[in-house]
């Protein structure tokens, strides 16, 4: 047994053990229960992430109106000269090349040169013209040369596939072989005899064309909004490449953040602005 003495001292460091735990148990903060963190991760599910965009609000081409979609072909043909409608029945669809042809503010023509030097006449210096090809004239070779340095629109109403370059270059090895030499050199090339290609097929002309609309694709859709948003979705699929060149020299600080090419700066003056659509695709994605 222990002493009254013995007692008093382990008294004296109970109270001592105690006086010393009593702010650890009563000072801290609760600790959460598993119901609040269970309520705080489904709430992180719930919220987006910051810098990302809400996939719901998003909408398609199809589903703009005419005038958004006039605005943001505009805004992405800052760097072409012309638009050129080529197809094998451009005629019945004249009225509504030139209803897009109002909406961009562009001037609409009809191609009637018969060489390349009235072409050239007609075409060289002028700008922001849309020039409807006849069938005669788009099967050719000679107009291509030019109507390279625009966009091509292919106006297809009989579906017909769009082949890529490597498939197109199949096609017309099969369509012309050419005979290899076994042994020796091949043949020493000439100025006087040169060797002509065979004339290309119509409908290998056309897919040589920047856009191709498939105006059998939907049928309940108007052809202006057809060709408009068929050009959208073309540029985008394959951007003009000094976009990249001047964001990457904006952030290498080579040229000022506000730099405009004169192109740029012509337009923003005369612009009326873009959709919320092709704003959010060329500044997030």
């Amino acid at each position: 047994r222990l002493g009254p003495a013995s007692r008093r001292a382990a008294a004296l460091a109970l109270a001592l053990v105690a006086g010393m735990a009593a702010p650890r148990l009563f000072l801290q903060p609760p600790r959460p229960g598993a119901s609040v963190a269970r309520r705080a991760l489904s709430e992180a599910d719930v919220l987006p992430p910051i810098g990302t965009v809400n996939e719901d609000e998003w909408i398609e081409v199809w589903d703009q109106s005419l005038e958004e979609l006039a605005l943001d072909v505009r805004e992405l043909l800052i760097t072409d000269a012309n638009i050129f409608f080529v197809g094998p029945d451009t005629e019945s669809y004249a009225e509504a090349i030139k209803d897009v042809t109002d909406m961009l503010n562009y001037t609409c023509h009809f191609l009637d040169a018969k060489n390349t030097v009235e072409m050239t006449e007609a075409v060289t210096g002028r700008l922001e013209r849309t020039i409807i090809v006849p069938p005669i004239s788009s099967v050719q070779r000679w107009p291509w040369a030019l109507m390279y340095n625009g966009l091509t629109v292919w106006l297809d109403p009989d579906n017909s596939t769009r082949m890529n370059v490597q498939t197109a270059e199949k096609v017309y090895t099969q369509k012309h072989p050419q005979n290899k030499q076994m042994f020796g050199p091949k043949k020493p090339a000439t100025m006087v005899h040169k060797d002509v290609n065979p004339p290309a097929d119509p409908l290998e002309m056309w897919n040589g064309a920047d856009i191709h609309v498939n105006l059998q694709e939907r049928p309940d859709t108007s052809p202006q909004k057809m060709i408009m948003a068929n050009i959208i979705e073309g540029i985008l699929a394959s951007p003009p490449k000094w976009r990249g060149w001047f964001q990457q020299a904006k952030i290498r600080g080579t040229i000022g953040a506000d730099y405009q090419t004169p192109l740029e700066a012509r337009r923003s003056y005369h612009s009326y602005g873009v959709s919320p659509r092709l704003n959010r695709l060329l500044t997030e994605r």
